[in-house]
């Protein structure tokens, strides 16, 4: 038990109580994935600082959410992507950026593992809990060739112009193995793949003009955690190779803990480079979102019948009166001086998020566009009020033709 193994820890009854600690000043979320960003908002709210597992959340929506919420608390949040604390990180963006091998053309990186068979309900596979490759370990390389792509150009990252993506899918609807293509300004070209079951080689491959970089086992810092030795191969066009060591003898993960704490006491809320601060945390989701979409994934836990509550977990609240409302004439009900436009909503998880946000704050007015996304917006509107219970108390514009055909003397 955790008295006997860990006789002098306070063991507390539940995430909540842990929250509402006044001892604790930080916590680390490794829930399943479906729980990252209900606690990490949660953690804010009450004024925890949060290292949140990766995914940082289920969307790039989700993460911009928690990362909200951190900015109002003042509080610290971030994600653990271990490998960019450890020093491999740095030497391998200098080596990058002061052009060891030339200008960087082409990206090639993997994270795979196998497990020993299919289990529907193990949150690898699960679609309710968000289960596959891409979000277990896809955000790996995706967050390396990223990584690499903006040392090349002297940036901590860079975000691709195209991302296309494809994967092999199970029963539940989730990924075993995945690959994607990114394509970034500066012309380079990256490979990234994924798996849960089926062993990849799990090296990162970065070809240049001059000659090519190698790293074994990279989000391990050459497989040892506990050690922290990395190792950096350099294999140049004209023969020469050198095997570059970067790291001390330091558990991989200390290196982490220790950022996080040198990012509170410096009174910033986010990691500084080569961490992964939250712009570069939104681009990576981004193009997981890509990559999901493009495989045609979308898990059961995002579905309006899974998704009843706001994306803290609570109910949605309808007192808010941030966002005014007035009357108009014939209407019957007061409306929001404010319209909620529906045209960039792809998802109902993604836009309910912006839809609960808008009524809590005593947004009623919604505008869902219908021309320009032939009905769908109308179907993720009925999704939620449906969900959440809030028909009566909402106002709908139905626009079906653009300026003037839309104007009331044209309508009649």
């Amino acid at each position: 038990s955790l008295n006997t193994d860990f006789p002098e820890a306070r063991i507390l009854d539940g995430y909540q109580a842990l929250l509402d600690d006044p001892n604790v000043d930080a916590v680390y979320i490794a829930t399943p994935h479906t729980g990252h960003a209900e606690w990490a908002i949660k953690a804010a709210e009450a004024g925890k600082h949060v290292l949140v597992e990766k995914p940082i959340a289920l969307s790039a929506f989700e993460a911009d959410a928690i990362f909200h919420a951190a900015k109002k608390a003042g509080t610290f949040a971030g994600e653990a992507f271990m490998y960019r604390l450890h020093p491999q990180a740095k030497k391998l963006w200098d080596l990058i950026s002061s052009g060891t091998i030339g200008e960087v053309r082409a990206i090639k990186s993997s994270f795979g593992f196998q497990m020993r068979e299919f289990l529907p309900a193990h949150r690898l596979f699960s679609s309710e809990l968000a289960g596959g490759g891409i979000p277990d370990v896809g955000g790996y390389p995706v967050s390396m060739v990223r990584f690499v792509a903006g040392a090349a150009s002297g940036k901590p990252f860079a975000d691709p112009v195209k991302v296309s993506g494809m994967a092999t899918l199970n029963a539940e609807g989730t990924d075993n193995w995945a690959a994607a293509l990114l394509q970034f300004e500066n012309g380079i070209i990256a490979e990234v793949s994924c798996s849960v079951l089926v062993n990849q080689d799990n090296m990162l491959r970065i070809l240049g003009s001059l000659g090519r970089i190698e790293v074994p086992n990279f989000w391990f810092a050459n497989g040892d955690r506990t050690g922290g030795q990395g190792k950096i191969d350099i294999i140049l066009n004209d023969g020469t190779t050198e095997t570059v060591v970067a790291g001390q003898s330091k558990h991989l993960y200390a290196y982490e803990a220790d950022a996080v704490a040198e990012a509170v006491f410096a009174g910033r809320q986010e990691f500084a480079a080569p961490g992964m601060t939250w712009a570069d945390s939104l681009g990576n989701a981004r193009v997981l979102d890509k990559w999901r979409a493009d495989a045609g994934i979308e898990w059961v836990v995002e579905k309006p019948t899974h998704r009843v509550n706001t994306l803290s977990g609570r109910p949605l609240r309808s007192d808010g009166t941030v966002i005014p409302k007035r009357d108009i004439p014939g209407l019957g009900k007061k409306a929001s001086v404010v319209a909620l436009g529906f045209e960039d909503f792809r998802t109902f998880a993604s836009g309910a998020i912006l839809l609960d946000a808008f009524f809590e704050r005593g947004g009623n007015l919604f505008d869902t566009g219908f021309i320009y996304a032939g009905g769908f917006t109308e179907t993720l509107f009925g999704q939620w009020h449906t969900s959440r219970g809030t028909r009566e108390q909402s106002v709908l514009i139905g626009k079906g033709a653009h300026s003037p055909l839309c104007y009331p003397d044209v309508i009649g």
